[in-house]
């Protein structure tokens, strides 16, 4: 008989905790409730204990108790009644610490809920998730709150070609010295041909300044004649092409027309915009070319990089040998003369060495050779 009151008080104090737990309506599970349970051998011993149990792990007592409790009935003992009466309450002491230890040292391969909806639904579970519970919450809020990243600033007006994408090209397979890699732009010629594009589908405004269109001319002469080594690569040299008169071969398609390299430099750049520098940046894939400037022109850097390449060029000893009463020159000052005016005069400007204006002026020979591999 005391066996049976032991076991009732028992569930009836379990479940009633269990049903407390489960009518609660907050988000975050409420402190410890305090609930009477049986701790000695009399019924009159009872003391309050602090409980935080999860309603789970409570049930699952009650089944065990249920189970030993009837064994011990059986057995019609009355001094083991009491010691297995004992053995319940430590039991759910047990249950008790268990689920304290697991609030305050969660483990840290305990998953978080994937959304904070299903976060607040399972508010309600034992105190034990309300940490992860938080944690997943706060995480949710920090996501639609938090202000979005700028998008990249990308300097190019609508309506202009996108100069970057040859510029990237050109730093990685172009050197210092102008040597270009060619059979890396031909594993990359997607790039390539996407600037290539943009050249195409490109059309001058009343918006576009004088630097804007020399810009675009200079950078679609030398991504042009790149791609005429790769649509013939391998190749010794570029006047081994179209009867060694590679320049005049029509196929660039800009602004509405067909166009060779020799339309690009002779037609539009020279008489329109009157630059002599432009002989120092359009590059014609030979060794004795002024070397290829490993960056792409804009209007922002034009006039910079002109009298930079200018001034290089002039006091390269491989392409110039300079003395103050006599020059030996590249042939480039003789095919463009009228563009230069006084040739010794131009050089003198840019020489780092005295070159007097009455100075006797030779020409290299020069070499066609492929200014790269």
């Amino acid at each position: 008989m005391k066996t049976k009151i032991f076991f009732s008080l028992i569930i009836c104090v379990l479940i009633s905790a269990i049903s407390c737990k489960s009518k609660s309506k907050s988000a975050i599970p409420t402190p410890s409730e305090k609930v009477a349970v049986p701790d000695g051998t009399s019924t009159d011993d009872i003391v309050t204990e602090e409980i935080n149990a999860d309603p789970s792990l409570i049930k699952e007592t009650i089944e065990e108790t249920k189970e030993e409790l009837s064994a011990d009935t059986k057995s019609n003992t009355t001094g083991s009644q009491s010691v297995k009466t004992k053995e319940v309450v430590q039991k759910i002491k047990k249950t008790t610490n268990q689920n304290k230890q697991e609030v305050k040292k969660p483990q840290a391969n305990q998953t978080t809920s994937k959304s904070s909806s299903t976060a607040v639904t399972n508010a309600t579970a034992p105190i034990k998730n309300s940490d992860k519970v938080k944690e997943v919450v706060d995480e949710k809020v920090k996501e639609t709150t938090s202000k979005p990243e700028k998008p990249m600033k990308v300097d190019v007006p609508v309506g202009y070609p996108n100069h970057k994408l040859l510029d990237n090209l050109l730093k990685t397979h172009v050197s210092n010295s102008g040597n270009v890699d060619y059979a890396g732009i031909k594993k990359n010629e997607g790039s390539l041909d996407d600037y290539l594009t943009s050249l195409e589908n490109t059309e001058f405004t009343s918006t576009w300044s004088r630097e804007d269109k020399l810009t675009f001319w200079i950078n679609a002469y030398n991504a042009y004649t790149i791609k005429l080594i790769l649509n013939n690569y391998p190749v010794s040299k570029i006047t081994d092409l179209y009867g060694g008169k590679p320049w005049d071969h029509k196929w660039i398609k800009l602004t509405g027309k067909t166009l060779s390299l020799n339309n690009i430099e002779n037609d539009i750049i020279r008489p329109e915009f009157k630059e002599p520098r432009i002989h120092f940046a359009v590059n014609c894939a030979a060794k004795s070319c002024p070397p290829l400037l490993n960056a792409a022109y804009t209007a922002g850097n034009l006039e910079e990089r002109l009298e930079s390449q200018t001034s290089k060029f002039i006091n390269n000893s491989a392409f110039n040998t300079l003395g103050k009463n006599e020059i030996t020159i590249s042939k480039i000052f003789d095919w463009y003369g009228s563009d230069f005016g006084d040739v010794a005069a131009y050089i003198a400007r840019y020489a780092d060495t005295t070159v007097k204006p009455s100075a006797k002026i030779q020409y290299n020979e020069y070499d066609w050779s492929l200014n790269g591999e």
